[in-house]
């Protein structure tokens, strides 16, 4: 049938969309790892050595991507940021809350005036960025599958649903709260921030980020006790999105030509909130997801343009808004910290030493190779340092004659390197290769001295070895596996049954709570 053809795109199109979002993300975040490599080097091959054919490819096809729309570097530059505040083709975009607070806090409007475009869509179009672009709101999803096999199972979850609506007084507090820590406090109160923060760190740094914490404490609230309730009552943004889209030009309407059957409930039960477009009473809500309007077993749910005097007015303004020039700057993460002494080169700081001995200060800046395909290098044990000797008596630095070695703990003498003069600038720079991981200690010789002084400086280096790590890779996926099975379970006829019975069971409490009428 045409209409059921017609939601079920309206649906795959909104999981393409969330799913875009992540991708988007993973690949602004990998824009600063191929810009390093651009910069430091312009070419794949150098890639190819350090990290293997496979990112070469992706280098390559990357850059001839890009090429399409202009200059490759430049042209990466056009896609920076996290969705609702980024650069996209040149479009300059910022999340409406973290444009508020920059406002607040600084007194400066520019982030502000470039928000005016997510705010003109709000306002045509309602809480779509909830529905569509939020990347928590497809975690959530994801959740409540997990929670429909759980419920399979047999496992007595509870089904909360909290009345109080805090989301304004959350946004106040935090806007308060930017005036004197800035906007980094967005980090701890939008969960959808913070895992897209996570992901640029772990993407461009490989750490696992802090910041989830937030974020997976949420989800497992909305998977095992109160499914909607931080989207529903506790966002900050899902209320001021909520404020502006009252004249939404896009809405959930009845047609009232059809008739609803007496006891059916289909529509609030799939929502996500529990809102009933039946009753009228889901507008100021409603993120216009269409789950309603694709399950609505009369077809009496649809979504609906309707353009006012006032709305055109607003939808004229908001196209305005989108086309004019966006004036927030960009901020971006160029990748890793340059803490070499050859400017653009990609470095993998290991560690970074200074050490004072009398007369002498010695600092030494260490970097592996561990990036390197091992199968392919000829010395897949190398390590880089730069040394620099500072005369702290004469206040400048010694540029003389110096003998290097390297001691293990056991005394042992395991390299040696010698200099007529400093090799760049300041700088004593070489590529030794070493035994093993371990400690070590670095002694520099001071030829031109009287006396010869001796400076001596310990370090430690981690060299990677070609084992598979089976433990760890087992430690990080297995908690999937049952994840997995229960997405499976929960997707299942018998999952969504009980799911669906566990949500109309809340959305009679709530109605008796409404009532007066005791449980």
């Amino acid at each position: 049938m045409k209409w059921r053809r017609r939601d079920v795109a309206a649906q795959a199109l909104r999981r393409v969309t969330q799913l875009g979002v992540f991708v988007f993300v993973i690949y602004a975040a990998m824009g600063g790892v191929w810009r390093n490599y651009k910069v430091a080097h312009n070419s794949s091959r150098a890639v190819e050595m350090m990290e293997g054919e496979g990112w070469a490819a992706a280098y390559r096809l990357n850059e001839s991507a890009l090429a399409l729309l202009g200059e490759p570097y430049e042209a990466s530059l056009q896609f920076l940021g996290m969705p609702w505040a980024a650069t996209i083709g040149g479009l300059e975009t910022v999340d409406p809350i973290l444009g508020l607070s920059m406002a607040v806090s600084t007194g400066g409007l520019s982030l502000f005036l470039g928000a005016l475009g997510t705010i003109g869509l709000a306002v045509l179009f309602g809480k779509v960025f909830c529905s569509h672009i939020c990347p928590m709101r497809l975690l959530f999803e994801v959740g409540q599958t997990i929670r429909g096999g759980l419920l399979w199972l047999g496992a007595p979850l509870p089904h909360l649903r909290p009345r109080p609506r805090l989301g304004g007084w959350i946004l106040l507090g935090g806007l308060l709260a930017s005036m004197s820590a800035g906007i980094v406090v967005w980090f701890f109160i939008l969960p959808y921030v913070a895992v897209v923060a996570a992901i640029f760190l772990g993407v461009t740094a490989g750490l696992a980020s802090g910041l989830l914490v937030i974020p997976v404490m949420w989800w497992w609230i909305d998977v095992l006790v109160a499914p909607g309730t931080f989207c529903r009552n506790i966002c900050p943004q899902g209320f001021l999105l909520g404020m502006l889209g009252r004249l939404s030009l896009l809405k959930v309407r009845a047609i009232a030509s059809k008739t609803c059957p007496p006891n059916c409930h289909t529509c609030s039960l799939v929502c996500p909130y529990g809102l009933s477009p039946r009753a009228g009473t889901h507008t100021h809500d409603c993120d216009n997801c269409g789950q309603c309007v694709a399950s609505c077993p009369e077809r009496r749910l649809t979504r609906r343009v309707r353009l006012p005097v006032l709305n055109s007015l607003v939808l004229a303004l908001g196209i305005g808004l989108a086309a004019a020039p966006a004036i927030a700057e960009a901020h971006h993460n160029k990748g890793l910290p340059h803490y070499g002494y050859y400017e653009n080169y990609p470095q993998v700081p290991v560690e970074e030493h200074i050490v004072v001995d009398g007369r002498w200060e010695m600092g030494a800046t260490l970097f592996n190779f561990q990036g390197m395909d091992r199968r392919q290098a000829t010395t897949p044990n190398d390590v880089k340092l730069f040394v620099y000797v500072y005369d702290l008596q004469l206040d400048t630095n010694y540029t003389g004659r110096a003998e290097f070695e390297f001691v293990d703990d056991e005394g042992d003498r395991v390299g040696s390197f010698y200099r007529d003069k400093v090799d760049v600038e300041m700088i004593y720079a070489t590529r030794e290769t070493m035994p093993a991981t371990g400690d070590y200690t670095l002694v520099a010789r001071l030829l031109d001295i009287d006396g010869q002084p001796e400076v001596r400086i310990r370090f430690h280096i981690e060299l990677s070895t070609d084992a598979v790590p089976w433990v760890l890779l087992l430690a990080l996926t297995g908690p999937l596996v049952p994840l997995f099975v229960l997405v499976l379970l929960g997707r299942s006829r018998r999952g969504r049954s009980r799911r669906l019975k566990s949500q109309l069971k809340a959305d009679v409490a709530e109605i008796a709570a409404h009532r007066g009428i005791p449980s």
